[in-house]
């Protein structure tokens, strides 16, 4: 007669733990198909949106690099830049769209071809509806890996996607929103920024066929700059000037023009960079409020000189020292609040 065989308990507990583990990864695996684990953090997080007739505009920490969160008084979103692409920055981006309950971004912008712009596209596409991308025109799309990707997850994805160029925009009508390009100049213009940095893809060149933005809501404006340089902001100062001569509407979108001067808010261009260095630019905006949009870096940004031109205008803020600083538009008035 066979006597039975034992299991010992050590075996036993082994295999329970195998099937233990084995069950968590299965979980995991079936989980990520409908819930983004890496993000559990960004994706716990809960907010209200704003409430209607309020513009919120959140400048995201995203440490040397740039990400505007945009929510329109009609309840439209826009996204733009996503920073380096870093996971620290993506999370921080993912839970900031969360806090404010965005699940559709309706208008993403991609300012610049640069890493630490364009570089958590690829990520934040994953997990939020795009329904409007507005892209460099930059024909070699392996310039960068990141650029690379974005541009690849936009073809997977199935987004719609336009080149930009000055008086190309956006407008709530009802609400009396607009925002519009102001550089760089059409792509179909030959000689303008965009030939220039196909032809020769130079740090100069790319910058300044960078997006410089302008948003209008009641009483606040803003200018989001990009890592534009001098050459393409005295393009539109001149453009400005002489269609105030002409006594006709600069950039107009919707009915509405650009005024330079009644510019409230300015980000500093090229995260403070000397060689973003414009005094003219400041001269022409005299902003309230500036931002400095930066962190750890080696490219000796925010530079002292630029910094000090900034002063002379404006109440200057760094995501830096600041962390993530919202400014808010409401029933003609304006508040600005910032994480730390």
């Amino acid at each position: 007669m066979k006597k039975s065989r034992r299991i010992s308990a050590g075996v036993l507990t082994s295999v329970v733990i195998g099937a233990v583990i084995v069950c968590l990864l299965l979980a995991l695996v079936i989980a990520n198909l409908f819930f983004p684990v890496k993000y559990f953090l960004a994706f716990v997080a809960h907010g209200e949106p704003v409430e209607k007739g309020e513009m919120r505009v959140t400048f995201i920490d995203v440490g040397y690099g740039d990400c505007t969160l945009i929510e329109f008084p009609d309840g439209k979103v826009a996204l733009i830049d996503s920073g380096d692409g870093s996971y620290e920055h993506v999370n921080t981006v993912l839970t900031t769209l969360n806090k404010r309950a965005v699940t559709t971004i309706d208008y993403l912008i991609c300012t610049t071809v640069r890493s630490e712009h364009c570089g958590g596209f690829a990520e934040i596409i994953k997990y939020k509806t795009v329904t409007k991308a507005y892209v460099p025109y930059c024909k070699n799309s392996r310039i960068n890996d990141n650029y690379y990707s974005f541009t690849q997850a936009l073809k997977r994805r199935n987004i719609d996607y336009s080149y930009y160029g000055r008086g190309d925009g956006i407008s709530g009508e009802e609400y009396g929103y607009f925002m519009t390009f102001l550089s760089p100049t059409s792509y179909i213009n030959e000689g303008g920024a965009y030939d220039l940095m196909n032809s020769e893809p130079t740090p100069v060149n790319i910058d300044n066929a960078s997006a410089v933005i302008w948003l209008e809501y009641q009483d606040a404006s803003f200018v989001f700059s990009s890592d534009a340089r001098k050459d393409a902001f005295e393009e539109i100062i001149e453009g400005y000037n002489l269609s105030v001569a002409l006594n006709e509407d600069f950039c107009a979108v919707g009915g509405h023009g650009v005024k330079l001067p009644e510019c409230k808010f300015v980000t500093v261009a090229g995260h403070g960079g000397e060689d973003n260095a414009c005094t003219a630019w400041y001269d022409i905006l005299r902003p309230e409020t500036a931002l400095v949009s930066v962190g750890k870096n080696f490219a000796g940004c925010p530079s002292s000189s630029v910094i000090t031109t900034v002063n002379n205008f404006a109440e200057t803020y760094y995501t830096k020292y600041n962390g993530t600083v919202t400014v808010t538009c409401k029933d003609g008035e304006t508040t600005l609040s910032k994480e730390k």
